[in-house]
């Protein structure tokens, strides 16, 4: 659906009747366009900026302030504005996808803290639930990195424990448990289809919610290989509390860190190892997990060196007695003779309550935006 614009008031210094817009400026920076220029006109000396999870809607808009101008797209859910406050400030309110980003600017700084105080108290969302999880995920759009949030749900590993075997679970659990480590910031998940990788990624971000925040990578390729403006923008997104560390999910990117990396892909093992202890990542806290389903045989060395490598865990199929445990406790009689994928022993479970189970668990983390 095409972005649809409403003007409440014509007091602003809009463009004259039949005045070519300036080349560049889209209907999506026009708020931003006019803020900045009222702003300057106003002589507004002190700016408040604000970003959390929420929404907003033009009735609620209305309610609490005096809409100047107002952007909607329905199909993404998005309402940027411009609106006046008490005490003559200005704000800009971007929503979209679980997201608000505010500026308030004022003749005080004590102003300008009070309107992006009463917007975020009006516009916050309630805390998550504590089974669901909020994800950026990162996209290339034309001029660096698009995000969209979402909340989805984040079994915790106790849940899950079952499904897998004993080594992989004491690695997991190891790297659960962990809180802003010091040395060692790329993490690799590896091992073959259906063992279980996708799902563990929910668990862990859950784990470390109150410390990290999860970043899903859509285009692992694009962020590594062209240009900077999309990883930059990436490694520096601001978040609420300054002290947070970010998570970067590269799923299913082995090829990244391939023995045969830099031939194939260019520079992009350089600068993902650039990011876990280059200057590109000095004071970003950024964490990279990335996982593949490469045998470890062909992964890059330096990829897997110590002290870089914070954690290195192989997802490997059930062990016969793990299997057939996984399968009793769902009220299976059939028995494995073999060590078992996970996802070979949900496609062997009948049809009912545990065939709801196996839809549930067998997706790849990507998906959570067409949930």
């Amino acid at each position: 659906m095409e972005p649809t614009m409403n003007n409440t008031r014509t007091d602003l210094n809009l463009p004259a009747a039949g005045r070519r817009r300036p080349h560049g400026l889209r209907p999506q920076v026009l708020p931003q366009s006019l803020f900045v220029g009222e702003v300057m006109q106003r002589g507004l000396k002190h700016v408040a900026r604000d970003r959390f999870r929420g929404a907003s809607t033009v009735a609620q808009l209305e309610e609490i302030s005096e809409p100047l101008l107002i952007r909607t797209d329905a199909a993404a859910a998005e309402v940027e504005a411009l609106v006046r406050l008490p005490g003559g400030a200005l704000a800009l309110i971007d929503t979209g996808y679980s997201q608000v980003e505010i500026e308030v600017a004022a003749e005080t700084g004590e102003t300008a803290r009070a309107g992006a105080s009463m917007l975020r108290g009006a516009l916050e969302a309630e805390p998550t639930e504590p089974d669901r999880i909020s994800v950026a995920f990162w996209m290339r759009g034309h001029a660096g990195g698009e995000v969209r949030h979402r909340d989805i749900d984040a079994p915790a590993l106790n849940e899950i424990a079952e499904n897998y075997s004993a080594p992989v679970l004491a690695g997991l659990e190891r790297l659960a448990a962990m809180r802003a480590p010091e040395r060692g910031r790329l993490i690799l998940w590896r091992g073959d289809p259906g063992t279980g990788k996708s799902h563990a990624l929910r668990a862990l971000a859950r784990a470390w919610a109150s410390w990290c925040s999860a970043h899903f990578i859509l285009d692992p390729d694009e962020l590594l290989g062209h240009g900077g403006h999309y990883i930059l923008d990436v490694l520096t997104w601001e978040d609420e509390d300054d002290a947070r560390w970010r998570l970067l999910i590269l799923e299913d990117a082995g090829e990244l860190i391939a023995a045969d990396a830099r031939a194939l892909a260019g520079q992009a093992l350089s600068r993902l190892l650039n990011v876990t202890d280059g200057i590109l990542g000095q004071g970003t806290r950024t964490l990279l997990l990335i996982t593949t389903n490469e045998p470890v045989k062909r992964l890059h060395a330096a990829a897997r060196r110590p002290g870089r490598c914070l954690a290195d865990i192989e997802f490997t199929p059930l062990a016969v007695e793990e299997a057939n445990a996984w399968l009793a406790a769902r009220g299976q009689e059939r028995r494995v003779e073999q060590p078992t994928p996970l996802a070979e022993l949900f496609g062997q479970v009948g049809a009912g309550p545990v065939e709801a189970e196996a839809k549930a668990n067998a997706f790849g983390f990507a998906r959570a935006l067409g949930e």
